[in-house]
């Protein structure tokens, strides 16, 4: 039993993980003339279709891994996991000096950046979780095993998170639910 805790312990002084986030938005810009023609000016300036439908925020993620290890006795071992994610979203920018217009904005806007942001988190937790899972692998025969194995296994929580996502956007009909959605503010 010493010698587990031993071996525990030094692991964990001996391998490491670290996850990179960057974050980046890119904004439309929506200069509608009048409280009125708001929806149909931010639906007209958004560049995110997505099978007819027109949407007002987008989030994008990347998730690459890289692991370093270490092979003796005939095991090889992860000593290293470096997990960089990419988040861009995609928002609309308001360009307006109308007061109506910018207080339905005020009212609507933190909604869609809490609801993008939601689907940030989801992308974040994975990240962090690739490190976690692929740090935590435990010995394979050779290193190639490991670098299969490891590979699998990120490759499965990236599914994991698309599906996530997915049922994210169903369980808040794509931020309805979470008051994102700019016609409940008109």
């Amino acid at each position: 039993m010493k010698v587990l805790l031993l071996i525990s312990i030094f692991l964990s002084f001996y391998s490491s993980a670290e996850t990179k986030v960057v974050e980046s938005t890119l904004f439309y810009e929506v200069a509608p003339a009048s409280k009125g023609s708001l929806l149909e000016t931010v639906n007209s300036a958004s560049p995110i279709r997505e099978n007819g439908d027109v949407f007002h925020g987008y989030t994008k993620y990347e998730i690459n891994w890289r692991f370093w290890w270490k092979s003796n006795n005939k095991q090889c071992v992860f000593t290293k996991v470096e997990t960089t994610l990419k988040l861009k979203y995609t928002m609309p920018q308001l360009r307006s000096s109308k007061s109506d217009v910018k207080v339905v904005w005020s009212n609507w806007y933190p909604n869609l950046e809490i609801h993008e942001k939601g689907h940030g988190k989801l992308a974040k937790d994975t990240a962090y979780k690739i490190d976690k899972n692929l740090l935590s692998l435990g010995p394979k025969a050779n290193c190639n095993l490991l670098e299969k194995a490891g590979n699998k296994l990120a490759h499965k929580l990236i599914g994991e998170l698309k599906k996530s996502s997915k049922q994210y956007d169903l369980n808040t009909n794509h931020g309805e639910t979470q008051n994102a959605w700019l016609y409940l503010h008109l």
